[in-house]
């Protein structure tokens, strides 16, 4: 783990944790705070599973939500509510190991704007979103 790594996951590990984190734990992989991005580890979800057999679409967006969110923390040391989220579905999500990769792409005074994907752990993109957050004011 390099130095950049091992920082955000100190500071990720100092933070409360919401009851819902329960449902979305993750490891995180990897972190770069010059270019603002970050990668986690999820593991299987077996109660994400839809009729066929795959990731539920909803459940995915909540682990991208988790995966922006911890990007912008990651990036601007304050947690920011997602106050607009769109996903694109590019192939089915299968239940196991998902890799999250996240990366906020401009941040002002009000606002950040971030981008996720979930990637199966062979790294095939199945799932993009970009997301608008709401920061804190200074």
């Amino acid at each position: 783990m390099n130095q950049a790594t091992s920082a955000v996951a100190a500071l990720l590990d100092s933070q409360p944790q919401p009851a819902c984190a329960a449902l979305t734990p993750f490891t995180l992989v990897e972190a770069d705070i010059e270019a603002r991005s970050l990668m986690l580890e999820f593991p299987p979800q077996p109660a994400f599973r839809n009729h066929f057999g795959n990731v539920q679409g909803g459940f995915a967006v909540a682990v991208l939500d988790v995966v922006v969110s911890v990007a912008v923390f990651a990036a601007l040391r304050q947690w920011a509510p997602t106050i607009e989220i769109k996903t694109s579905f590019l192939e089915p999500l299968p239940i196991g190991v998902c890799l999250g990769e996240g990366r906020v792409l401009k941040s002002g005074r009000s606002l950040a704007f971030v981008e996720g994907r979930l990637m199966t752990p062979e790294r095939r993109v199945a799932v993009t979103a970009t997301a608008t957050v709401l920061l804190a004011a200074h």
